[in-house]
């Protein structure tokens, strides 16, 4: 009975040493610098936003986000790597739209599934494009636009950044709103689409407020509607795509922060936490406002249950559009 006894303790101060390891492991995080992973290449808007991020965390959490740039198959080689990475904490993906969803419908090879394998920790910003026209066209509006396209099918051509890109979806959206054909020339770029729009060679395309801001002021582009749900402050006469009378033709992208799925609860949390104050602190609210985003504000469940359902609703967007990628 005493040997008994002995062993019941024993096992006892073993399980009670071993089960304080996780809360303690989240009190302490993090305790060394956090890497996160931005699926596309420097210098853009995705990688912009991510680098305020970044130096707003390590204020909040007292230790260095390195930004780390893992380009490649439209964010799908970043995604992968981080759906892969141990689940601590100390490796965050930038999301988005794409990567979380579109890119679901867009390859055929896709190695992981995002709702399984990445957990939804903080939503960032929604990110519109603005439907803009060659100022030499005879678009001033977008009821101008679609009334030329019902009238000659197929013969008003628009940029894109790429097949599958955000300002490729947003056309095939309103093709599919307004019951119209328009002709699409992708472009290996948002910028090289832009220089042929500017330059006549191409009548219209959907576009980031940053880029098309300056062109508009200089009277060479005309913004016809933002495709998101609301105006943009940066552009506050340019109508919405509801307002100029197609809702269905709203499209806007997105971003949040993930981590591995099996990250610890608390560390998930606390990470929430502190990203959610980083989007709600007033620079860089005015920062994402002049580059025509805004805050989403949705933390936790919330958020993974707003990026499977953008699963769906993203499918149905790549099959208007018609696009594949490889």
């Amino acid at each position: 009975m005493k040997y008994w006894n002995k062993t019941i303790t024993a096992a006892a101060w073993m399980l009670g040493a071993v089960l304080p390891a996780s809360p303690a492991h989240a009190q302490d995080y993090p305790s060394h610098s956090i890497t996160l992973v931005v699926p596309f290449a420097a210098a853009g808007i995705s990688d912009n936003q991510s680098r305020l991020l970044a130096r707003k965390l390590a204020d909040s959490l007292g230790q260095p986000v390195v930004v780390e740039n893992r380009p490649g198959a439209s964010g799908m080689i970043g995604a992968e790597a981080v759906a892969h990475a141990k689940p601590d904490g100390y490796t965050l993906l930038y999301g988005t739209h794409g990567t979380q969803a579109a890119n679901l419908a867009l390859f055929d090879n896709v190695r992981i599934d995002p709702p399984k394998d990445l957990r939804a920790v903080h939503s960032l910003f929604r990110q519109s494009t603005v439907l803009v026209a060659n100022a030499g066209t005879p678009y001033r509006s977008l009821q101008d636009l679609v009334q030329a396209a019902k009238q000659r099918p197929a013969a008003v051509n628009y940029a894109s950044a790429g097949s599958g890109t955000q300002t490729h979806l947003a056309a095939a959206k309103l093709q599919s709103a307004a019951g119209i054909t328009l002709t699409h020339i992708p472009y290996k770029g948002a910028g090289p689409a832009l220089s042929d729009v500017l330059a006549g060679n191409v009548e219209i395309m959907f576009s980031y407020p940053e880029s098309v801001g300056q062109h508009i002021q200089a009277g060479k582009l005309r913004a016809l509607a933002v495709a998101g749900k609301s105006r943009l402050d940066v552009m506050p006469d340019v109508p919405t795509m509801a307002e100029a009378g197609y809702p269905d033709a709203a499209l806007e992208g997105w971003s949040g922060i993930f981590v591995p799925a099996g990250t610890p609860d608390a560390v998930v949390a606390k990470l929430a936490a502190a990203i959610g104050r980083a989007t709600e602190e007033p620079d860089v609210v005015a920062s994402m406002a002049a580059i025509g985003s805004f805050p989403m504000g949705l933390s936790g469940a919330d958020f993974q249950r707003f990026a499977e359902q953008e699963v769906l609703r993203w499918k149905e967007v790549v099959q208007q559009s018609g696009a594949r990628l490889e």
